[in-house]
């Protein structure tokens, strides 16, 4: 009697262990995701940091010229990047439609009304998975201000 306890005991346990396992992998691939959102944001500033005047680049692919953004045009909302998991930068693209070639997608957006001149807000959102229609990519948002 004392052992069919203890098996029921033991199964009851193994079994809520085991309805867990989907639940931590989803976070786990959440956490991923969220880490290389944050490297590819904080590439994209260090590059529109370090130039000058108000037209700033944004490297890309090798094979593609750099993008270009313009941080004294208000609301530009048009500049999306794409990137592979590993962070290499695919190429720039009008829009964010599905793409099963891409990991993620980078809006960059940029804003003047700031209310300082010659200091533009910056947002990039970085959403994935890119080969997922628009309204089923995670989406995180990073903002700075950057001089011109």
């Amino acid at each position: 009697m004392e052992v069919v306890v203890a098996l029921g005991i033991v199964s009851f346990a193994v079994l809520a262990i085991v309805g867990m396992l989907p639940i931590a992998i989803n976070s786990a691939q959440e956490s991923m995701r969220e880490t290389d959102a944050t490297l590819i944001a904080q590439r994209i500033f260090s590059e529109l940091k370090t130039g000058s005047g108000g037209n700033r680049s944004v490297s890309t692919a090798s094979n593609t010229p750099m993008q270009v953004i313009n941080l004294t045009a208000n609301n530009s909302t048009n500049n999306f990047l794409g990137f592979k998991e590993n962070g290499e930068v695919m190429g720039f693209t009008t829009s964010g439609a599905q793409n099963a070639d891409l990991d993620f997608f980078a809006q960059i957006s940029v804003f003047t009304n700031t209310g300082i001149g010659n200091l533009s807000r910056v947002q990039i959102d970085i959403s994935a998975p890119a080969a997922a229609p628009p309204t089923a990519r995670t989406t995180n948002s990073f903002i700075t201000l950057i001089g011109f």
